[in-house]
């Protein structure tokens, strides 16, 4: 496998669960996605993609999607030596032009340093929607004056032509709510009840064990 992704559900029902605020809740779920990203080079998965924020998300209350912003920002600082170190190509996919200069910057900074960067990917996922993701990919088509083809969209998402194997979405809920709806025609899927942050690296081995398992035919037949 070469790229697996992740889409991240339960903060706030963990956080309800303990007691605690959905702000704590977003906290602790943020806090794992470094960690689960390091689980997932130790077990030869070379790109990792994580959904924060959903384009529908963006619709909750300000006090929300502002502090989901600062930990981006914060989480990005905190990380980026270490993504030097162990030579990280890092994204954040999806639309950001709403985010304060400061946040952007930070951003921009951290994709620069790393873009040379072939090892590992690591991309994170803001205000980002499946839907948005082809149109903006068209738009970009139409722009440039390119035929609307298979290979031409592909290569101008924002993930371009790398695709996921899998998606995992923790938190009990079986649907993609508008991740990678391009991206996921043949991607596995496996849905898990745990909220997202109690999941640990037992479990992306569980996961991993999984996928072993399976034949992947893309629609051929032996």
């Amino acid at each position: 496998m070469k790229h697996i992704a992740f889409i991240m559900d339960g903060n706030g029902r963990w956080a309800d669960k303990h007691g605690k605020t959905r702000q704590f809740g977003h906290e602790q779920g943020s806090s794992n996605v470094y960690d689960i990203f390091l689980s997932c080079i130790e077990l030869d998965i070379n790109t990792a993609t994580f959904f924060a924020m959903s384009s529908e998300n963006m619709d909750r209350p300000k006090e929300e999607t502002e502090f989901i912003s600062i930990l981006l920002n914060n989480s990005i600082k905190k990380h980026l030596p270490d993504l030097l170190d162990n030579q990280v190509k890092f994204s954040v996919i999806g639309d950001i032009s709403h985010l304060p200069e400061n946040i952007k910057k930070t951003i921009e900074h951290a994709e620069t340093v790393t873009s040379k960067f072939t090892n590992y990917k690591l991309n994170i996922a803001y205000n980002y929607g499946g839907q948005w993701d082809v149109i903006n990919s068209v738009s970009v088509l139409l722009n440039k004056k390119l035929t609307i083809s298979y290979e031409n969209l592909s290569k101008h998402l924002s993930t371009g032509n790398d695709f996921p194997d899998l998606i995992v979405r923790t938190g009990g809920y079986k649907r993609l709510s508008n991740f990678m709806l391009w991206q996921a025609a043949y991607s596995e899927l496996i849905f898990l009840d745990v909220l997202w942050p109690e999941f640990s690296k037992k479990d992306i081995s569980n996961v991993i064990d999984n996928y072993k398992s399976i034949k992947r035919k893309f629609g051929k037949v032996d």
